[in-house]
């Protein structure tokens, strides 16, 4: 970015395309998915499953007493979905994306303070809506966490006019809009309105942005989290967060004493969240009560890096396979059922692709339906075969025996004449797993894993834990069918 006085445009354009990209990009995918009613469980699982790190961090939050109070254990992404909701976890990887792509870019005050207020004022503003009876308190907390986006993707630059903004910031009491008008030629208020326009962060944002507080509730919800977040930044003690309690308490309908406390665990609930997500900085940046200074210790939570490929790990599979019998007695959906187990054999068993395909109508085609893995969307599409008779092929093998098939790669098995040439161009040089989908004693499909992309090897193990997640996948299926028969 140039080191000269640009305008807001410029710089609204240099955010956009050299500095943080890639969090313009996740803002609107991720905002896009939670808004979009024909969004699935499916779309955001596979998007997850696609990241292991990603993966782990969001098990971790999920398992957090936060946004699990019951304690009760969730092992899947899916599972979490079903439990927490769509937005929710919409919400979580939003703010780790939000959170990592700042952390990378600079250790500077400026920033930190930002998050760290961000972070206090999204939770606030969820808890307010949740008092309030809210029915999306998601939505909330994600607007209420970008309402400082323009300030956040500033401190982010490294250049003469941050620096400068810096140096008469720390020279002058005047008021921060003040000095940054008479640095920039704007302030950085205007910039997060411009970002928002420009990411298309959604009109609830931009309500709260223009302080429209007679859009509605969940405006307002978004503006008071933003005032506590700064007013508390300054002193929990002052006339100000005094004057915001009593509001939120005529809002909500409680006493002030209560609506206090509920302030204060949100804070440190705030705090806490920061950590887990990795900003311990941020964490340290937002202010506590007197009363909870010393009782809250702030440890950050950030799980290592995993491999690029899931690696086996039996208690994941026991703990997945327990996720699949639980929700088999809540009568799923069919696309529900397989998803779970096949995120169960794709990193509990450590597999790199597995995906599950069906029958055509007619019978005379098998096509993919959903995939786990790298390159999924075209793994599925090139996962496509003729099933006939007069040319037979392993898959239509399998659903005829109604067997689970493990292909050794070996060309002197007897069965290897049915590896046909499409086959293999379709799924490379590699052992395969496949099972039988069964509904009323009929074949519907197959579900397929491999470790072609990684070149491991397939062991007696991995069949054996494949075959128990298959067999629950059919009960499921009969299940589903016999509820479904009038």
């Amino acid at each position: 970015m140039s080191e000269d006085k640009i305008t807001l445009q410029q710089w609204v354009s240099d955010i956009t395309s050299q500095d943080m990209p890639v969090l313009g990009h996740t803002t609107r995918t991720v905002l896009n998915l939670s808004k979009d009613s024909n969004s699935t469980i499916s779309d955001l699982t596979q998007v997850i499953l696609q990241d292991p790190s990603m993966t782990a961090r969001i098990l971790t939050l999920v398992n957090a007493v936060f946004y699990n109070p019951r304690g009760k254990s969730i092992s899947t992404i899916s599972r979490a979905i079903i439990l927490l909701g769509l937005e929710a976890v919409c919400n979580i990887c939003l703010t780790i994306k939000l959170i990592d792509t700042l952390v990378k870019k600079s250790n500077q005050t400026h920033l930190t303070r930002e998050m760290g207020l961000s972070i206090h004022a999204a939770v606030q503003a969820r808890n307010i809506a949740k008092e309030r009876g809210d029915k999306e308190p998601e939505e909330v907390f994600i607007a209420a966490l970008l309402m400082q986006i323009g300030n956040m993707a500033f401190w982010c630059c490294d250049n003469a006019a941050t620096d400068k903004l810096d140096k008469a910031l720390k020279a002058s009491s005047d008021p921060v809009e003040k000095i940054e008008k008479e640095v920039l030629g704007f302030s950085l208020h205007e910039l997060t309105m411009s970002l928002t326009k420009e990411w298309g962060l959604g009109q609830m944002l931009q309500d709260a942005l223009e302080n429209k507080v007679n859009a509605g509730a969940r405006i307002q919800n978004i503006i008071l989290g933003n005032k506590l977040a700064k007013a508390t930044d300054k002193d929990w003690e002052s006339e100000e967060v005094q004057f915001l309690t009593e509001k939120v308490a005529s809002l909500v309908g409680q006493p002030v004493e209560t609506i206090s406390d509920i302030l204060h665990e949100s804070a440190k609930d705030a705090a806490m969240i920061a950590c887990t997500y990795g900003a311990s900085n941020a964490a340290k940046a937002i202010p506590l009560p007197p009363e909870l200074k010393n009782k809250v210790q702030l440890i950050e939570e950030r799980e290592p890096d995993k491999p690029d490929f899931p690696e086996t790990d039996p208690k994941l599979q026991a703990n997945i396979l327990n996720d699949v019998t639980a929700l088999i007695k809540e009568n799923p959906t069919f696309s529900g059922l397989l998803e779970m187990v096949l995120e169960g054999i794709y990193r509990g068993i450590g597999m790199d692709r597995t995906l599950f395909a069906l029958m055509s109508p007619d019978h005379k085609t098998l096509k993919a339906k959903y995939a786990l893995g790298p390159q999924r969307q075209l793994f599925t599409e090139k996962f496509q075969f003729n099933l006939s008779k007069l040319s037979p092929n392993i898959f239509l093998y399998a659903m005829a025996k109604k067997e689970c098939f493990w292909d050794k790669a070996d060309k002197k098995h007897p069965l290897a004449k049915l590896i046909t040439p499409d086959l293999r161009s379709a799924l490379g040089k590699g052992s395969f797993l496949i099972s039988p989908l069964i509904i009323d004693n009929k074949s519907i499909g197959i579900i397929y894993a491999d470790r072609i992309p990684s070149q491991r090897e397939v062991t007696e193990e991995c069949m054996t834990s494949f075959k128990h997640f298959c067999t629950q996948a059919n009960k499921g299926l009969s299940a589903i069918s016999k509820h479904k028969t009038p």
